[in-house]
């Protein structure tokens, strides 16, 4: 084997220049500027090279979506394997050339090109069990899965349908089921496919006459995992064949398991023996995930990709991005490419411009009343308090800072927010909102408790 430092000089930097010059002639220059302009090469040895990428979520971005330009870009270099490495650089430790090499097994990108021989199960090695939050939205549907995989073609649950939203882990659960099988037994043949990509095999294997090859794929599988089953709807040729290979599968006890963005009995222009045999086994839904799910994902996003938004984020994240889990994992992935790749600080104003470019909820004015309850609740005092005649020193500033905040969050008159705090006069909230900006101005401490009780108003003000 030709070693690649005979072709070119042996320093680290001008082997991955060799790759980059590959790389800018099939990648937009926005792309290479973004993602592998800021890579250093470190070292050179053995054919490995290694190289430092800004973090976790820098590194698993170019593999899940440039591994194959990555690859090309070598074998155009080389013409032989050169192994590469990525290294994380320790925060703050860049100059000092200290690196973490906790991360990343050793990747090969592979100059020659091999026929592979084995089964292609299509199948997302990141989609296991493991990585899947469980939560009530999807915990019927999670046991389902976990079953089905650790017991196949058992006839109770056979065939499997999850149906549900978009983005709400569907695919995830299915995927889930097909990786656990091919670890826990190897000897079986588990094939992954969507329902788009099935549609297109059938019509391709009608063009070039090659049925029997479409049949021997998909009906001597031990397992299929079909995505996006809805994907048939109105096309009746490949409801057919859908129809024949489902039960040529299930007769033969091999495991069947189904997504849909629907339940069958809302599939229109399907044929009604597909929808009874979609309803022979077991069927689960997944539903939009709750508040604590949501945290949840969030946290564990923070910990595969080693970095740590502020808490009040989070829950703002988890508060206002309700649809979906794609959505969340979308605002999470800007966020961290904000901060990682130009240094900008995550605050609540940069989540709020996020999020509006996520979620088409549009923000709701908070009423009067929540201010009242936020601060209350902060100040630990009696919301009814608030309104009250009681001149207590505590209660007043309380009431105060509540005015102060009424004037900031909402678009009521003066008049309006004092009438709402016992029928108080407009000079009253102009003396309050004079006040507590003068104690801002004074004391540094009390600044930053006016900051913190912002932000929980912010929390709930989108």
């Amino acid at each position: 084997m030709l070693n690649p430092v005979s072709r070119l000089e042996s320093s680290p930097e001008n082997i991955w220049k060799n790759i980059c010059d590959q790389l800018q002639k099939k990648l937009q220059p926005r792309c290479f500027l973004t993602w592998f302009n800021p890579i250093e090469a470190i070292s050179f040895e053995d054919n490995l090279l290694k190289l430092r990428v800004p973090s976790r979520f820098y590194c698993d971005w170019i593999e899940a979506h440039y591994s194959e330009n990555l690859r090309d870009a070598v074998s155009a270099a080389f013409g032989d394997v050169l192994q590469l490495k990525y290294i994380i650089a320790k925060k703050g430790d860049k100059q000092k050339q200290q690196y973490e090499e906790e991360i990343v097994e050793e990747k090969s990108s592979v100059a020659t090109r091999k026929i592979s021989v084995s089964f292609k199960t299509n199948l997302n090695p990141h989609y296991t069990f493991d990585s899947f939050i469980e939560g009530d939205c999807n915990r019927f549907a999670y046991a389902a899965a976990t079953s089905i995989a650790n017991n196949p073609s058992n006839s109770t649950f056979n065939p499997h349908l999850i149906y549900g939203g978009s983005g709400l882990g569907k695919t995830h659960l299915i995927q889930g089921i097909g990786n656990f099988i091919t670890k826990d037994k190897p000897h079986l043949r588990v094939l992954y496919v969507t329902g788009e990509q099935f549609t297109i095999d059938f019509v391709q294997s009608l063009r070039k006459s090659k049925i029997d090859s479409f049949n021997h794929l998909y009906r001597t599988v031990d397992v299929l995992l079909l995505d996006d089953v809805q994907f048939f709807m109105a096309k009746e040729r490949t409801q057919e064949e859908f129809f024949h290979t489902f039960n040529t599968l299930h007769q033969a006890g091999k495991q069947l398991v189904f997504s849909s963005d629907r339940p069958p009995r809302e599939l229109k222009e399907f044929d009604e023996r597909l929808i009874s045999r979609l309803q022979w086994g077991l069927i689960s839904e997944v539903h939009i995930p709750d508040y604590e799910t949501r945290l949840a994902i969030l946290k564990d996003l923070m910990e595969k990709n080693s970095f740590e938004f502020p808490e009040n984020i989070v829950q703002f994240l988890a508060i206002n991005v309700t649809d979906n889990v794609r959505t969340l994992h979308g605002v999470f992935t800007h966020l961290l490419a904000q901060t990682s790749f130009i240094g900008q600080e995550i605050t609540i104003d940069l989540a709020k411009k996020v999020v509006s470019n996520f979620v088409t909820k549009p923000q709701h004015q908070l009423s009067i009343h929540r201010i009242q309850e936020i601060i209350a609740d902060e100040m630990n005092v009696p919301c009814d308090l608030l309104i009250s005649k009681t001149r207590k020193k505590e209660i007043v500033q309380a009431r105060q800072i509540a005015m102060f905040f009424c004037t900031e969050f909402t678009s009521q008159t003066l008049k309006t927010i004092g009438l709402q705090f016992g029928g108080r006069d407009h000079t009253t909230v102009i003396y309050a909102r004079e006040k507590i900006q003068e104690l801002m101005n004074a004391q540094k401490r009390f600044l930053e408790t006016m900051n913190e009780m912002r932000q929980q108003i912010e929390l709930a003000s989108v």
